[in-house]
């Protein structure tokens, strides 16, 4: 049977595992409306105000809400506490809590994004700033501290909080502990793409709610963050070598959240990259 993707993005790509704990009992479990969001394009709005908080890296309390105890809200926290709580799981959380992170920081030719009002706008942004890479000019030891820097903590029911703050890094620099792929490049083909002048570049760009997310909320669950949001997002990723370039189609699934180091919007984790 075909893995649910909303387990594999907000339960953190945590594997089936999520399923055998309730999640796809959950998620079948509310009544499924259609789609009211169409796709979007890149011109979602966003601001010009740098994404560097202007009193220093401190952290920010998210914005959030404590829902009502429907009967729908009580299944789908439920499922999510039981999927996390699996022997399974409880290991990879383990191994990703035991890593030690860089602190928040902009630099190593990363680019200091632009705040957006919106979640699709954010999810733009965002995207665009991870995959537009010159290779020769951009530090892969940088990107941790940016990943850090842009990062919003994970508050979904039975994410234990020593991991919260540490999805998005794992989810893109960590795949191995969660066994998804990663859009970024192992430190060593990294290294020989600069070495060679490789350049990414991502165009075309597209959001969707994604429609299992819209399912439960449809359903009438509601996150704990009140930015929380799960944007489906695909474009062409043009790689070029030297005179040569390439496009390939790609997708992935970014979830959004309450910025940990301002007010406004910032990225939970990134699953389910695809390129073909």
């Amino acid at each position: 049977m075909r893995r649910r993707r909303i387990a594999g993005v907000v339960a953190f790509a945590l594997g089936t595992a999520v399923i055998a704990g309730g999640l796809a009992v959950v998620v079948t479990g509310g009544h499924r409306a259609p789609s009211s969001h169409g796709i979007r394009q890149t011109a979602s709005s966003t601001t010009t105000t740098s994404s560097i908080p202007t009193g220093g890296w401190q952290p920010v309390a998210a914005a959030t809400t404590v829902a009502e105890g429907t009967p729908v809200q009580q299944q789908y926290d439920k499922g999510f506490e039981e999927g996390f709580s699996s022997p399974a799981n409880e290991v990879m959380l383990r191994r990703a809590e035991a890593l030690a992170l860089p602190g928040p920081a902009i630099a190593g030719g990363w680019p200091d994004l632009a705040l957006s009002e919106t979640p699709d706008g954010w999810a733009i942004e965002f995207a665009s700033g991870l995959l537009d890479i010159n290779f020769a000019r951009q530090s892969r030891n940088a990107l941790g501290a940016w990943l850090v820097a842009e990062e919003a903590p994970d508050l979904m029911p039975g994410i234990p909080s020593a991991f919260s703050e540490r999805a998005l890094y794992v989810s893109l620099l960590e795949p191995g502990i969660v066994g998804q792929a990663s859009p970024l490049l192992s430190p060593s083909q990294w290294h020989a793409d600069a070495a060679t002048g490789v350049r990414w570049s991502a165009s075309d760009l597209e959001v969707q709610l994604d429609p299992q997310w819209q399912q439960m909320i449809d359903a009438g669950w509601q996150p704990p963050d009140i930015r929380a949001v799960v944007e489906d997002v695909s474009g062409v990723l043009k790689i070029t070598r030297g005179r040569a370039v390439t496009a390939r189609h790609f997708s992935m699934v970014i979830q959004v959240g309450s910025a940990h180091w301002r007010d406004g919007y910032g990225t939970v984790l990134v699953s389910d990259w695809k390129v073909s």
